[in-house]
């Protein structure tokens, strides 16, 4: 943990991605997906398998969709304690490959009907190589399902000391944006703490009322918080909508 006086250091900084994920079924199913996306360094998705009923089944599916900017990513259940997480983009034509389905033993890409197996690996062309496939792994005392992905990371520029007010600061973050998305800032008061959200504003004396901010264009963003308490961690939020 870092107190408020080092708060400039770049290592304090995490961004954090909000996505769903979803799968096929007889009855509609998703969920909301929190990432941990270290900068610079892989995003790290951690999943409880008690949260994705279709990944309790040996050959369940689920799909990852994160915004329009990065292809969904899928992760297949293959024997009882192996999970298989790649991405979805067709290396025959570029399309989205659907989710494993396990009574057929494949993934399909719709476009040209090239096909996977659980673990990513092509079995029928015209595609030719393998999906891109993620380190995975699964703790089965936690039972926590672990994907790192590379530059997946919500890039957080810098983390400056904006005002002093005796004992409070005023916190500026500047981040990537990408149009038509919205963010939010939320805040860890220690290691394990349920993230919050806090308000901030647009500017660098108005009032820390904004709960959300929708971009309306490609580029580099500020807000400025308030610091809560002593120590802990702030970070942005992308808000996505379901695939």
């Amino acid at each position: 943990m870092n107190s408020i006086p080092s708060l400039t250091r770049r290592d304090w900084i995490k961004g954090w991605l909000l996505g769903t994920a979803s799968a096929c079924g007889l009855t509609p199913w998703s969920r909301v997906l929190i990432a941990e996306a270290a900068y610079p360094g892989p995003a790290v998705l951690r999943l409880n398998l008690s949260d994705y009923a279709p990944l309790q089944t040996v050959g369940g599916s689920v799909q990852l969709q994160f915004s329009t900017i990065y292809p969904p990513i899928t992760i297949n259940r293959g024997a009882t304690a192996q999970f298989h997480a790649v991405d979805s983009i067709c290396t025959h034509a570029g399309c989205t490959v659907g989710r494993f389905i396990a009574a057929n033993g494949y993934m399909r890409c719709p476009c040209h009907g090239s096909r996977y197996d659980v673990q990513g690996r092509v079995i029928q062309g015209p595609a030719d190589q393998n999906l891109n496939a993620f380190k995975t792994s699964f703790d089965e005392s936690t039972q926590l399902i672990t994907v790192e992905v590379p530059n997946l990371g919500l890039r957080v520029d810098s983390l400056a000391v904006q005002s002093r007010t005796g004992n409070s600061m005023r916190l500026k973050l500047t981040f990537a944006i990408t149009g038509a998305a919205r963010y939010q800032v939320r805040y860890q008061s220690q290691l394990g703490a349920p993230f919050t959200p806090v308000p901030f504003s647009l500017t660098a004396t108005g009032p820390a009322n904004q709960t959300s901010w929708l971009s309306n264009d490609d580029g580099f963003f500020s807000v400025y918080v308030d610091a809560t308490g002593t120590s802990g961690f702030y970070v942005v939020s992308m808000l996505l909508t379901s695939i």
